[in-house]
């Protein structure tokens, strides 16, 4: 079962992390979309990258700007696992998946689908013919796109995507310590994710991880994964 946790903002948090059990960490690098405070300086997601590297940890690149241009920019500069695509303005299409292959050699794409109701299943599937992974969640904001929301939704919906696709679905949206047992025995998705309830989240905006959350998080994730034989 693949843990990711999103969104690091610093070296220390993200090796605490590592160090924690995630398989996967996902950040915002410093792009013309999302929230200020939760963007990574360039030299910053360096070293995060290249130290979860040599533990070989995926590095998830989070794309919340709406310029193709602007993130192959990006991903060609930092050199990312993945990109994740996570706006409702723009989302990915087969044309921008080939250039993205063409371009940057070795980069995988996931493509949040946000969990609204039954649709999703047919959002997904479209998504899936040219996609490396589906990112299921909830809640849509002006400054996050799809996600960062806490909130759970219907994972009926989340287990007939799984059923349909044929690539990886990782599971995010109110995930934390309290219910991802529940939902891997419920759902048995490729991957869990956790933001909002494996952090703080201050007055001014600014978030940092719990990293005891974190530790609880994936141990949970690996005991019920080992317990379904997953």
């Amino acid at each position: 079962m693949i843990k990711q946790i999103y969104s690091l903002v610093n070296y220390n948090e993200s090796v605490a992390t590592m160090d924690a059990g995630a398989d996967h960490i996902g950040l915002v690098p410093m792009q013309s979309g999302g929230v200020p405070a939760h963007r990574v300086p360039f030299d910053v997601v360096d070293r995060i990258f290249n130290e979860a590297k040599k533990r070989g940890v995926k590095c998830v690149a989070i794309m919340l700007n709406k310029d193709p241009d602007e993130m192959m920019f990006i991903t060609k500069r930092l050199n990312p696992d993945i990109i994740h695509i996570a706006g409702m303005d723009f989302t990915a299409d087969a044309a921008f998946a080939d250039r993205l292959h063409k371009e940057c050699k070795g980069v995988e794409l996931m493509q949040a689908v946000l969990v609204d109701g039954p649709a999703a299943v047919g959002r997904a599937k479209e998504f899936a013919k040219f996609c490396d992974y589906i990112l299921t969640d909830s809640g849509l904001a002006a400054d996050t796109g799809i996600g960062a929301s806490g909130l759970t939704h219907d994972w009926n919906i989340d287990a007939e995507i799984i059923k349909s696709v044929n690539i990886p679905v990782i599971m995010a949206g109110g995930l934390g310590p309290d219910n991802v047992e529940e939902c891997i025995r419920q759902v048995r998705p490729y991957g869990v994710d956790s933001l909002t309830k494996t952090s703080y989240k201050y007055n001014d905006g600014i978030m940092e991880k719990d990293i005891s959350k974190v530790r609880e998080f994936c141990e949970k994730a690996d005991k019920i994964s080992k317990e379904l034989w997953l």
